[in-house]
């Protein structure tokens, strides 16, 4: 994936999160994403990152999130399927994710 790809998916995943992404882990602070340039946020390459957005996904806004092998799919409430396989588990639900919130917006 390009910069450009992974800047655009920041971005539509700073649009779901709010100016902060809370991580409930006692060595973690939690990450202010309005301080933080695109390039600088770590979606595509930390769970830590990630699962929170996983966890929004499912508990805030109500999908479900499958994640099986080196695949991923994002099932909204109204039955609508994205789905990614990439060479990576965080590819892959990074992938997903992304599809989703661009279709969604």
């Amino acid at each position: 994936m390009t910069q450009e790809e992974i800047n655009k998916g920041s971005r539509l995943i700073e649009s779901i999160m709010g100016s902060t992404i809370k991580i409930k882990q006692e060595d973690v602070k939690d990450i202010p994403l309005a301080f933080l340039q695109p390039e600088d946020m770590k979606f595509h390459e930390s769970w830590k990152w990630l699962m929170p957005v996983v966890v929004k996904i499912e508990n805030d806004m109500g999908h479900t999130i499958v994640i099986k092998g080196t695949s991923c799919e994002v099932i909204t409430k109204d039955g609508d399927s994205y789905s990614a396989e990439e060479e990576t588990k965080l590819k892959a639900v990074w992938q997903a994710i992304v599809d989703f919130l661009d279709a969604e917006n």
